[in-house]
C-alpha cells in the first residue's frame, strides 16, 4: 500500500504545516504592537491574550496520538484549514478583542493539528535514521523560512500603516493552499494499538530515560526561542531606540540565518553524529544568546542574533529525531509526547514572560530565555550520556 502514496506531495504538506505554524508563532513580537494599538491595550495584556492561541495549539498536539488513530489525517487537515478560513473572515468582518481571543485560539488549534500530522508524516515515510534526521531538519527549515519572510513582510506592512489583520489574511491564504494539497491525496493510516501489540513486540519497548530528558529539552528550547522572538523587538526599541521596521530586521536576520542553517544542516547530520551536533549547537547558541541580551553594541548584537539563529537551526528537528531514535520502531505516541512537551513551552511562554514583564521589567522578560537555554544545554548533555540511540543503530546495522 505504501507505493500508492504520493511521497513528494506528503512532504510538501509537511513543509506547509510547519510554514503555517512558524508564521503564527514566530511573528508574535512583530504583531503584538499593532494589536495593542488597535485595541488600546498594554502589550503585556495582548501577550496574555496570545496565551489563548498557545492553549489552542497545545490541545491537539497533546491528543494527536488519539486523533491520528481515530480520524483520517487528510480530513483533519482540511477541517482545521476550513475553521481557520472562517475565523479569519469573521475577524475581518467583526474585529473585536473578544473575537480576537476566540480567533487566535481556533487558529492555534489548527497549527497544533498541522504540526502534529506534519511531524508524523516525516517520521513515517523516512525509516532510515540519517534520512529521517535530514528530512526533519529540512521540514523545520520551512518554520524558519516562514519566520524570516513573514517578519520582513509584516514589518514593512505595519511600517506603512497596514492593519494587524494582514497577519490573519496570510493565515487564511495558507489554509486555502493546504486544502488544495490535501484534496485527493491518500494519507498513511496509523495502526491501532491492539493490532500493533499482536504483531510487533517492539510496541512495548520502553522509551528509556534519555527520551524523557529530550522531551524536556524540546520544552526548554521552544520556550527560550519564543520568548526571545516575542520580546526582542521591544528590547531593541527600548534599549537601542529602533523603530518597528528596523527591529523587525533583527528578527528577520534570526530567521533568515536559521533557514540557511536548516538548509545546510540537512547535509551536516549525514556526516556528523547527531549527539555531537546537538551538543555543539547548544553550547555556541548559549554563548550567542548571552551576548545578545548583555551587550551595548547594536552591530555585535546583530552578529550574535545571526549566530544564535544558525545554532538553533537544527535544534528542534535534531531533538525530535534523537528522541524518536531512542526506540527501534518509533510509535506515534512517542512523536506525540515529544511534540506535547515542546508545545508546553508554546503554551506558557507568552503568559509567563508577560507576567515577568509586568513584575520585573523587559530585561528579565527577555532573559528568562537565557535561563531556559541553560537548562537546554544541561538536558542535551544528560540525554547524550544516557542515550540508547547509538546502541540501537549498531545492533540494527549488525
Amino acid at each position: 500500500m505504501e507505493t500508492v502514496y504520493n511521497r513528494p506531495r506528503l512532504n510538501v504538506i509537511s513543509w506547509l504545516s510547519y510554514f503555517f505554524t512558524g508564521g503564527l508563532v514566530s511573528t508574535l513580537g512583530i504583531v503584538i504592537g499593532p494589536v495593542a494599538t488597535a485595541f488600546n491595550k498594554d502589550p503585556a495584556f495582548i501577550g496574555l491574550m496570545f496565551s489563548l492561541m498557545n492553549i489552542g495549539l497545545f490541545l491537539p498536539i497533546m491528543i494527536s496520538g488519539i486523533l491520528m488513530r481515530k480520524f483520517d489525517l487528510g480530513k483533519q487537515l482540511i477541517t482545521g484549514s476550513v475553521i481557520t478560513i472562517l475565523t479569519c473572515i469573521a475577524l475581518f468582518v467583526m474585529p473585536s478583542i473578544t473575537l480576537f481571543g476566540v480567533g487566535v485560539f481556533l487558529i492555534g488549534a489548527t497549527a497544533g493539528l498541522m504540526m502534529s500530522i506534519g511531524s508524523y508524516l516525516v517520521v513515517r515515510i523516512n525509516e532510515d535514521p540519517k534520512k529521517r534526521s535530514a528530512n526533519l531538519i529540512f521540514t523545520d527549515f520551512f518554520f524558519a523560512l516562514s519566520g524570516m519572510t513573514l517578519s520582513l513582510v509584516l514589518g514593512f506592512l505595519f511600517k506603512h500603516g497596514a492593519s494587524w489583520l494582514a497577519m490573519y489574511g496570510i493565515m487564511g491564504t495558507l489554509s486555502v493552499l493546504m486544502i488544495l494539497l490535501c484534496v485527493g491525496q491518500k494519507f498513511p493510516t496509523v495502526a491501532q494499538p491492539e493490532k500493533v501489540a499482536k504483531s510487533q513486540q517492539e510496541a512495548k519497548e520502553p522509551w528509556g530515560f534519555a527520551a524523557y530528558v529530550l522531551c524536556f529539552a524540546l520544552f526548554a528550547f521552544v520556550f527560550s526561542e519564543l520568548v526571545f522572538t516575542l520580546w526582542m523587538p521591544s528590547w531593541l526599541h527600548e534599549h537601542f531606540g529602533l523603530d518597528t521596521d528596523r527591529a523587525a530586521i533583527y528578527i528577520t536576520t534570526y530567521w533568515m540565518v536559521k533557514a540557511i542553517g536548516l538548509f545546510l544542516n540537512q547535509f551536516t547530520v549525514r556526516f556528523v553524529k547527531l549527539r555531537t551536533f546537538l551538543f555543539a549547537s547548544a553550547i555556541i547558541g548559549l554563548i550567542s544568546l548571552i551576548v545578545v541580551t548583555h551587550n551595548e553594541n547594536a552591530t555585535l548584537v546583530m552578529i550574535a542574533v545571526g549566530l544564535f539563529g544558525f545554532c538553533n537551526s537544527g535544534m528542534f528537528s535534531g531533538l525530535m529525531s534523537y528522541g524518536s531514535l531512542q526506540v527501534k520502531n518509533s510509535p506515534p505516541t512517542l512523536t506525540s509526547a515529544l511534540l506535547t512537551t515542546a508545545s508546553v513551552g508554546t503554551l506558557i511562554f507568552a503568559s509567563f514572560s508577560s507576567f515577568i514583564y509586568r513584575e520585573y521589567g523587559l530585561f528579565w522578560a527577555l532573559n528568562i530565555a537565557t535561563v531556559s537555554y541553560v537548562l537546554l544545554v544541561l538536558a542535551v548533555i544528560i540525554a547524550g550520556v544516557r542515550s540508547k540511540a547509538e546502541k540501537i543503530h549498531r545492533e540494527m546495522a549488525a
